[in-house]
């Protein structure tokens, strides 16, 4: 194995045991780089050897945490499913580490130290934003998704629904007893609680008819 090789297993080693630790902790602040380095079975030099000091590994976690959640989102959307499907399947993603939402493990990291935050904020405008923006306009111009919908308003609601996921995780266990559940609630998720013809979606010029207001 090449040095380059070994580094890159080490410092995997070394994120997975901070992982465990930090998602298994009730105060991930009090997970030491001692108590890193004996989950990992390296020594404490090995990990400041490859992070330099404890805030580099946490945001290296947080980085890997993301990172394998874009890698699999990208999966989705590069494969052969139809729109509706790749929307259920990137909103529903959970991560495997411990059978746990990564988002459980951001939050605690994000307690922990406050520059987590910027360091999401940032991945997020860089990556996730652009893929959501990606997502958004293929779904267009499949026919799937109306053209009159504003990128930002679809990406708002996109948003809610996969925070609405992320905190009632336990619903969406693989569960024969609960298939008619999920296909109901993506049917609300794509299409909304109305049948077609039943409640036109109201326009602004509609709105404003029935209010008395004016166009500006």
């Amino acid at each position: 194995m090449t040095r380059t090789k070994q580094s890159t297993a080490s410092r995997d080693k070394i994120i997975s045991a901070a992982t465990h630790l930090f998602l298994n902790s009730h105060d991930a602040g009090k997970v030491s780089i001692e108590d890193i380095a004996r989950k990992a079975r390296v020594s404490p030099t090995t990990i400041y050897n490859n992070f330099g000091g404890r805030k580099a590994l946490v945001q290296g976690v947080v980085k890997k945490i993301i990172d394998n959640n874009i890698a699999q989102a990208k999966n989705i959307m590069a494969g052969s499913l139809p729109f509706p499907d790749k929307i259920q399947l990137i909103l529903s993603n959970k991560n495997d580490m411990a059978g746990k939402m990564p988002e459980e493990i951001l939050k605690k990291l994000v307690y922990m130290d406050d520059d987590v935050a910027a360091l999401i904020q940032e991945i997020y405008q860089k990556e996730i934003q652009p893929m959501w923006q990606k997502l958004i306009a293929d779904g267009k111009a499949q026919g799937y998704v109306d053209p009159s919908i504003s990128e930002e308003t679809a990406f708002i609601y996109l948003k809610i629904m996969r925070d609405g996921f992320n905190a009632n995780a336990a619903l969406f266990e693989p569960s024969k007893d609960k298939i008619n559940l999920m296909m109901g609630l993506s049917r609300i998720m794509m299409y909304g609680f109305f049948k077609n013809d039943a409640c036109p979606i109201p326009t602004r010029q509609n709105i404003q008819a029935k209010t008395g207001q004016r166009s500006n």
